[in-house]
């Protein structure tokens, strides 16, 4: 009889013991273990420097840079890696950069820096998915979107919005080239870096889409948001009909920016700065999950001639997200 009482006090105990690692782990672990950060100045945070493993491919001293943003390396990731050795037609000399979370086994690394043929770099910016604006509480705010934990979806949204282009690593580079993790080139690219100088273009941008009100709630609450800032600070838009073609009923438009190439000194200039800072500001990110694809959408609509941005389809570039 004791032993059963014992047993029974022993799994109520490692029940609420499970149920209490199970949110303060996947849940919640802001709240438990780790450490909110608040800067605005990533020198102090972003203090690791790009580096490299064992490779016989030498560095290129392009300007450019493709870049992605690596969960964790994986075969079907150096599979899609490697297409872009196979289909970019720039003949090795943009450098890759990937971004972790963490620091992977080093023998992952080497591997997939011998599969590849263009130089590889890596960086970890695990620091900024837990870096915050000034004055939110991770713990106590709440949020309905919730993609790979409470906030990290919506911590890539800020990283590529906003921090991508505080990086002190990054100060040398003037074009970067974003794919994501599960994007991939199928068939054969022209140089769109190149493309890009000749047209004197800040955006080569992917296909159009839209986010929706219902299934994303406090979407249009951008509109506003938007029009009052442009108000508030006298800016006439550079392609005013994108901007208005931009809000619909329940709807705002977005560049599927999976793929995108950023002239990196269009983003630096100072009013583009003071919007992103605005707009972050609101925290709207985080309350109603504004993603970087419409804020993209919006800041080339105020800040960009038409000429300035190309677009992907018009160049017939072979290309899928989230396919096999």
């Amino acid at each position: 009889m004791v032993s059963f009482y014992r047993l029974t006090i022993l799994c109520v105990i490692a029940i609420i013991f499970g149920v209490f690692m199970f949110f303060a782990i996947i849940w919640e672990p802001y709240c438990f273990f780790v450490k909110p950060y608040y800067s605005n100045d990533l020198s102090t945070l972003m203090t690791s420097d790009i580096y490299t493993v064992e490779s016989s491919n030498s560095s290129s001293d392009s300007k450019d840079l493709i870049v992605v943003l690596v969960p964790r390396i994986s075969t079907e990731l150096i599979r899609r890696l490697e297409l872009i050795d196979v289909n970019f037609d720039d003949h090795f000399s943009t450098n890759l950069l990937l971004l972790l979370g963490n620091d992977p086994y080093r023998f992952s690394l080497v591997y997939l820096t011998k599969r590849i043929k263009r130089k590889v770099f890596f960086l970890n910016v695990g620091v900024l998915f837990n870096l915050f604006p000034s004055g939110f509480d991770p713990c106590r705010v709440q949020t309905s979107y919730r993609v790979r934990g409470k906030w990290n979806y919506l911590m890539m949204i800020r990283f590529w919005f906003k921090h991508l282009f505080e990086l002190p690593q990054l100060k040398n580079y003037e074009y970067i080239m974003r794919l994501d993790d599960d994007s991939k080139m199928t068939g054969h690219w022209i140089n769109a870096f190149d493309e890009m100088r000749r047209r004197k273009a800040v955006y080569f941008a992917n296909n159009v889409d839209i986010d929706i009100e219902e299934q994303l709630p406090g979407t249009m609450k951008l509109k506003q948001v938007t029009y009052e800032y442009l108000k508030q600070n006298h800016i006439e838009p550079k392609q005013p009909q994108v901007l208005r073609d931009a809000f619909g009923n329940n709807t705002v438009r977005n560049y599927y920016n999976n793929f995108e190439i950023i002239k990196m000194e269009f983003f630096r200039r100072k009013e583009i700065r003071q919007w992103i800072e605005s707009i972050d500001s609101t925290n709207g990110i985080f309350h109603y999950r504004w993603g970087d694809a419409i804020l993209r959408y919006l800041t080339f609509a105020i800040f960009a001639k038409p000429n300035q941005v190309l677009h992907r389809p018009d160049y017939n570039l072979s290309y899928c997200h989230k396919c096999p």
